[in-house]
């Protein structure tokens, strides 16, 4: 009997969806203002995207960089210009490697050094400088490596000698620039191949940023 009384339900539930959907009013009636004075809610439906959003959305931004030097960079800005493009400038501070000092450090005094160096002579070590003055005074230098690998091969034959030879980076803070830009679809410029005309010296990336709009 319950099983029964189910199925009618079910069926009766059916018919009156069905006729609602064939007989009522499709349409949406918004809700009447709470208080006067207060409209109704409208419900506004999608529009299609305006030309400028459209565009937007379109838009590829890139950061280009980095330049070593300011008035290359400059002379690729002018090129983007030309080309159509904005462009923002971006400076930036780095700290580079210059090379690799090896070192001993200093002895209690100037004697005591230059004994040490009357021994290492001895040894087939032909660079070695000794520091008169300042905060290094009767400190050994061994020279300068561009490679850290061989700095640190020299500074290992110093120890093998018998002296607590060291090495040490040596950096420079210099400035190096960027440019930021955007660009549609349909007009891409040949930025890297004008920076390795101008600039061959400086490598650099063409690298996709976030738009911001």
């Amino acid at each position: 009997m319950m099983r029964l009384f189910i199925m009618l339900l079910l069926l009766a539930n059916i018919v009156y969806f069905t006729v609602e959907f064939i007989f009522g009013n499709a349409a949406y009636t918004p809700p009447a203002a709470i208080k006067p004075g207060i409209p109704a809610i409208e419900l506004i439906k999608n529009k299609e995207l305006t030309s400028k959003t459209a565009s937007a959305l379109s838009t590829r931004c890139y950061t280009v960089g980095p330049y070593n030097s300011e008035k290359a960079m400059q002379l690729v800005a002018t090129q983007l210009n030309d080309f159509g493009l904005a462009v923002k400038i971006r400076r930036e501070k780095t700290k580079d490697t210059l090379n690799y000092l090896v070192y001993l450090v200093a002895q209690e005094t100037r004697e005591a050094s230059l004994k040490i160096i009357e021994d290492i002579k001895k040894n087939d070590v032909k660079d070695y400088h000794l520091i008169k003055s300042g905060p290094y005074k009767n400190a050994i230098s061994f020279g300068f490596f561009n490679d850290l690998n061989k700095a640190r091969r020299h500074s290992e034959y110093i120890r093998f000698l018998g002296y607590d030879a060291r090495y040490t980076e040596q950096k420079a803070v210099r400035e190096i620039f960027w440019l930021d830009y955007d660009e549609q679809p349909d007009k891409s410029a040949p930025v890297l191949k004008w920076s390795k005309a101008i600039d061959p010296s400086s490598i650099v990336q063409k690298i996709p940023r976030w738009c911001e709009f």
